[in-house]
């Protein structure tokens, strides 16, 4: 869960009020559309939600399914894959596999082996589902993803390709809902995953969905369009976005690939743009997918491909043995892909080493100071996640939770949608002014006691001389 903090606000969260409170405002919204999928009266603006109507105050469905309230991912792994991860880094994993589409028009048209693509393509031409989540291209601006929902091969293949800019691909749950679909898939990266995955598994059949697919995408981080390609790309460099025909990272640059030549920019100077709440993201791989793919691990031109579901494998044995797909004999670098998925998770804001030691000096041990960091930056980390952050045994963690939460710097509460109990930091500035008032009072008892103390002693030095 993200930063909560406590005041004369109600405590539970009700309504589009608590999802602006606590995640618009405090600038941790990834833009991934939950929101506005399950609700009509939320539209985006400028990457955000807006409320575009007036909301029913008694309606919670906006922040019961934003993943960045809190992500139960333990129980949601018990759900999807019936045991907990197996790998640290990654998540629960079947197998990991490296393939690559067999059609020639969908691997000129895809950002690597045009996996994703393919298993897109098969679900809608086999009747599987009647539609596919998923970014598409703007009509009106150059390398602008737009939410959309496929219903054809075409649509699919007219998608290809990475744009590397927040899309809020959970909105088109409202398209899919006004046209009448019920089986569905979705492409999303890991927050949008989160999102689709609280409301398959805790909707309570509220939203009348069969989730039949949900393909994830290898994330680090996004990147916000106008920032990025308008304001950086365009308008510093003066690189034309008509001119692009498709983005790729590799080999520590931002490639531009125009028609005929390819123009670098230095991932260093991209970095700078990214999106600030993907940040305290830690979930590289899309750990909650039925299926993960990306690039890292894998030859140039081929996809890595995590299996993780019952469903997942299913689909992806499907599509191979209709030889849509092949699968390469050159073996996964997993120690690659387990590394990107290591630093992603420490991929959290650290406090300064001032800021620190300044905290300990409230007589708090500086491992429970760096898990109220880790609460504060992470939404809702789970012992085992604390432990994996910070190399912190368990019952250590445990004490300084106790320990924090006895000085009122964090807060108990049970979320009634996954009957988790959460630790929630209390506002920072709340924190330090209640143990400032604390140590002044100390201060103050102490001053007094120290000068009489040493008066007394002076006193009689001064008796002795004379």
């Amino acid at each position: 869960m993200v930063g909560l903090e406590f005041d004369a606000r109600e405590e539970e969260l009700e309504c589009f009020d608590d999802l602006e409170y606590y995640v618009i405002e405090r600038g941790v919204c990834t833009g991934c559309g939950t929101c506005a999928g399950i609700c009509p009266r939320i539209g985006f603006e400028n990457d955000r939600p807006v409320m575009k109507d007036e909301y029913d105050p008694h309606c919670n469905s906006c922040t019961r399914f934003c993943p960045q309230f809190y992500v139960p991912s333990s129980r949601m792994e018990e759900m999807i894959f019936g045991a907990v991860r197996n790998d640290r880094y990654l998540g629960y994993v079947d197998q990991i596999v490296s393939a690559r589409s067999n059609s020639d028009v969908i691997r000129s048209v895809s950002q690597d082996g045009g996996v994703t693509t393919t298993l897109s393509k098969y679900l809608l031409e086999s009747g599987a589902v009647e539609g596919v989540l998923m970014a598409g291209v703007s009509e009106r601006e150059p390398l602008k993803p737009v939410p959309i929902v496929a219903t054809t091969g075409e649509d699919v293949v007219g998608a290809a390709g990475s744009r590397y800019s927040i899309c809020p691909v959970v909105m088109g749950l409202r398209e899919a809902f006004d046209r009448g679909m019920k089986k569905i898939a979705i492409v999303g990266t890991p927050c949008q995953v989160q999102g689709i995955r609280k409301l398959e598994l805790f909707s309570e059949d509220r939203y009348p969905f069969d989730i039949k697919a949900v393909i994830g995408i290898f994330c680090f981080e996004n990147f916000r369009y106008d920032e990025l390609f308008k304001n950086f790309i365009e308008g510093e460099l003066g690189i034309e976005l008509a001119g692009i025909k498709s983005v790729k990272i590799r080999n520590n640059s931002f490639e531009l690939h125009k028609s005929g030549e390819v123009e670098s920019i230095p991932l260093k100077s991209v970095f700078k743009h990214a999106n600030e709440p993907c940040m305290l993201c830690r979930d590289f791989s899309a750990e909650l997918s039925d299926i993960s793919i990306g690039a890292i691990g894998a030859k140039t031109d081929w996809n890595t491909v995590i299996i993780r579901s019952e469903r997942g494998r299913r689909l992806f044995e499907e599509v191979v043995e209709k030889d849509l797909v092949s699968l390469s004999s050159d073996k996964v670098d997993i120690e690659e892909l387990r590394g990107m998925g290591r630093r992603k998770k420490r991929h959290v804001e650290k406090m300064s080493a001032e800021t620190r030691e300044f905290l300990t000096q409230f007589g708090v041990s500086e491992d429970a100071v760096r898990i109220y960091e880790l609460l504060i930056a992470l939404h809702g980390p789970r012992l085992e996640t604390i432990s994996e952050a910070t190399e912190i045994d368990a019952n250590t963690i445990k004490e300084a939770l106790d320990s924090l939460k006895e000085r009122n710097w964090i807060r108990e509460k049970m979320d009634k949608t996954t009957n988790t109990l959460m630790y929630i930091p209390e506002r920072p500035e709340v924190v330090i002014n209640n143990e400032m008032k604390k140590l002044n009072s100390r201060l103050k008892i102490a001053k007094k006691k120290a000068i009489a103390d040493l008066n007394s002693s002076y006193l009689r030095r001064i008796q002795e001389i004379n």
